[in-house]
């Protein structure tokens, strides 16, 4: 009598259920390196916006190179990086679960049962982990605006931001708050031993 077979993601789901969550360190790590990459997304994707904006709408043309004005940063291009930001991570979510972070630290971003996150699971974690962000800038332009600390101590607003990544130092199960609401974590992987090639 033949055995049935596991399909590949069968596969992964059994092997993830041994494998360790991620520690608070190499997350921290992970955010840090993946923001760097954020970051230069966020400027070319700005250019992208900026070359069409400054042709269709209509401004002033001494304003033309001031992108501090209404027309960069208003709802329309936050609304653009949000999908720019969503579509960068969630990419990596739905192939493979790494990002360029995770995939440096040997970690992976999956459901509880093991499986590679779809569009929608992606969408739900990101907002669920973009909010304490959207908290932590709100609380640093009340503190920027209405000075109720020194300017080096107004970042201490962003703190907040990584309330959800906190979270890991008291559960048990070392999960973060997204890990928790999205019924996703976070896993060590084994490294791939090297090959040694042949001359």
């Amino acid at each position: 009598m033949s055995e049935k077979k596991q399909s590949p993601s069968e596969d992964q789901a059994t092997e993830s259920k041994d494998l360790p969550a991620a520690s608070f360190f190499k997350l921290l790590g992970c955010w840090l390196y993946d923001f760097m990459l954020l970051c230069a997304v966020w400027l070319v994707a700005g250019f992208v916006y900026i070359i069409p904006a400054q042709i269709f709408i209509d401004i002033d043309a001494s304003q033309k190179n001031n992108l501090s004005t209404t027309e960069f940063s208003g709802p329309v291009f936050y609304s653009y990086l949000f999908f720019v930001t969503w579509f960068f991570f969630a990419w990596f979510w739905t192939h493979g679960g790494q990002t360029l972070g995770l995939r440096s630290w040997s970690l992976r971003l999956e459901t509880e049962g093991g499986q590679s996150l779809n569009w929608v699971q992606t969408l739900l974690r990101f907002l669920v982990s973009g909010t304490p962000w959207l908290l932590s800038l709100f609380a640093y332009q009340q503190l920027m605006n209405n000075e109720i600390l020194p300017a080096p101590f107004q970042y201490s607003a962003f703190i907040i931001g990584f309330f959800g990544l906190f979270w890991m130092l008291i559960d048990k199960k070392n999960r973060s708050l997204q890990d928790i609401l999205t019924r996703t974590r976070i896993v060590s992987t084994p490294k791939k031993p090297k090959r040694n090639k042949l001359y």
